[in-house]
This record gives C-alpha cells, structure tokens and sequence, in this order.
C-alpha cells in the first residue's frame, strides 16, 4: 500500500472492498469495546495470556523434540519457558498484565498513527483521505497518553483500544466512500461491477 503511486480505477475498486470491509469490522469492535471498557480490557489480557501459553506450549514441545533428536536447544527452552510464564502470569494477575499490555498498546498505537499518517500522504487526493491522518494524530496522542501514565492507560485500556478502532473504522469506511466517488461507482460493495 505504500508504493506512493496513484491508484488505478481497478485498484480503488479492489481497496474499496477491503476499506469497508476492515471499516465495519474496527467500527463495531470499536464501539463494543467502548460500551464495556473493562470487559475489552481483560478480554484483551485473557486472549494475550492464552496466546502466549499456546506459543510456549509448542515451543516448549519443539525444544523436546529437539533433545530427543540429540539437539541442545536450551535457547529455545528458555524462550519457552519464559513465554509459558508470561501467559499464566498474565492469565492469574490480571492487573499485571493489563499494565503490561498498556504499555505495548501505547508502542502499538504508535506505529500504527505514524504508518496511517505516511499513509495519508499517499491518498491525500481522496476526499476520506483527512479521516486517515486524524486517526493516525488520534493514535500518537493516545500512545503519549497512556506513556505518561501506564496505571492510567491500564484503567482506560479498553476504552483507548474502543475508540482506536472506532476512529479507525470511521476513516476506512469514508475512504471506501471516496474509492467509491472516484470510480463513479457509489454504494456499498454489493454495487460494484467485476470489470
């Protein structure tokens, strides 16, 4: 995406399925996480804590394996061990691992504002193309936000992550409107001829 070329009338075609797709999907993620803030939160926190038990899971097993076969994987084993740890830490001390996903959160949000505003330069010429660079702006000041106090941007976690997505899905959705006025194709996905 990030070729900084313009884009063809097949191209905004294309994007323009994927900008309403992606759009509803971060819009309504968005606004349940904001309607139960503290439920996203350690909803968030018990998915992370389960993914990293997964991980040490099967990292664990490839590092046996790995002995099995005459191999001295301790590298692996300890990454193993750690990331088990990490999991049931976070899935037993819930607080612990909200803080800890704050704080990554914070480096998430970003990453991502400074990609979308780069991104924004790319697409300026499209009418939605402000919404891309008000949620990248809205990103960086919420990492900034929530750097500056992490006990705080533990306690708002889910609602930084709500509205994120909120704003997120609201610029895509207009971007897919925009794709739409460009290629003379307005409407919904539904609309769109294959050609």
């Amino acid at each position: 995406m990030f070729s900084g070329r313009r884009l063809t009338v097949q191209e905004l075609k294309k994007l323009r399925r994927r900008f309403y797709a992606l759009g509803f999907v971060q819009l309504v993620v968005g606004v349940l996480a904001l309607l139960k803030p503290l439920a996203a939160s350690l909803a968030i926190e018990t998915f992370v804590g389960a993914l990293f038990l997964v991980v040490g899971f099967f990292q664990g097993w490839n590092a046996f394996v790995g002995f099995r076969e005459g191999e001295k994987p301790w590298q692996q084993t300890f990454v193993a061990a750690i990331t088990f740890i990490a999991g049931l830490t976070f899935l037993f001390h819930p607080f612990a691992g909200v803080i800890t996903l704050s704080i990554f959160l914070a480096a998430y949000f970003m990453v991502d504002g400074v990609m979308k505003v780069m991104e924004f330069f790319r697409v300026r010429s499209l009418k939605g193309a402000f919404w891309v660079l008000l949620s990248g702006v809205l990103g960086i000041i919420l990492a900034i936000m929530m750097w500056s106090n992490y006990l705080r941007g533990a306690a708002i976690l889910g609602i930084v992550f709500g509205v994120n997505f909120t704003f997120a899905g609201i610029a895509f959705i207009l971007l897919a409107r925009s794709c739409s006025e460009e290629t003379g194709t307005c409407g919904f996905p539904e609309s769109i001829d294959e050609e």
